[in-house]
């Protein structure tokens, strides 16, 4: 037997179904859509990443401090990271950091210091044209090249002993 008038709940919830599943969906965060970066962006926050790397030294810092700071996701940090370890610029150790698993980027390279090569003898030297190494003038009988070379290994020792002090603080 049928009744007339209102329909049966069966019926009643069949239809709000697809009305509540459409409120659900209004209501549900979307998740984030991962950025796509140009290659230009990508330059310069590899540079970015290990300009930091380095200036923390060679003790180095955890991948999630770098990415903090400069505002990343972990995805697109680990992706630079890689980058930057296939290139040979740091190396990246797995480490374990309150309790969970993480990397530590340190420096394999360090740029070059300009004020070194500005101060090497070389550039005024008024023998540099006949200079070679199988030459009669050549770097190894230099007299003004051996004390450049143990001056710049001394600046350099001075400042990884500042560096480390620094970071033990």
């Amino acid at each position: 037997m049928k009744r007339k008038g209102k329909p049966s709940r069966s019926k009643q919830v069949k239809k709000s179904l697809p009305q509540r599943k459409a409120k659900l969906q209004k209501k549900a965060p979307q998740p984030p859509q991962p950025v796509e970066r140009t290659e230009e962006e990508l330059v310069d926050l590899t540079s970015r990443v290990y300009k930091l790397v380095v200036e923390r030294g060679r003790d180095g810092v955890l991948q999630s401090e770098i990415w903090k700071e400069l505002g990343l996701t972990s995805r697109d940090g680990s992706r630079l990271a890689i980058r930057l370890e296939r290139r040979g610029l740091i190396g990246r150790v797995k480490v374990l950091e309150e309790g969970r698993w993480t990397y530590k980027l340190t420096p394999l390279r360090f740029p070059t210091d300009m004020t070194s090569i500005e101060k090497a003898p070389c550039i005024v030297c008024q023998y540099e044209s006949k200079c070679s190494i199988d030459g009669e003038i050549s770097p190894y009988v230099c007299p003004w090249i051996g004390p450049w070379v143990i001056e710049e290994a001394r600046l350099t020792q001075t400042k990884v002993a500042e560096a480390s002090a620094v970071a033990a603080r």
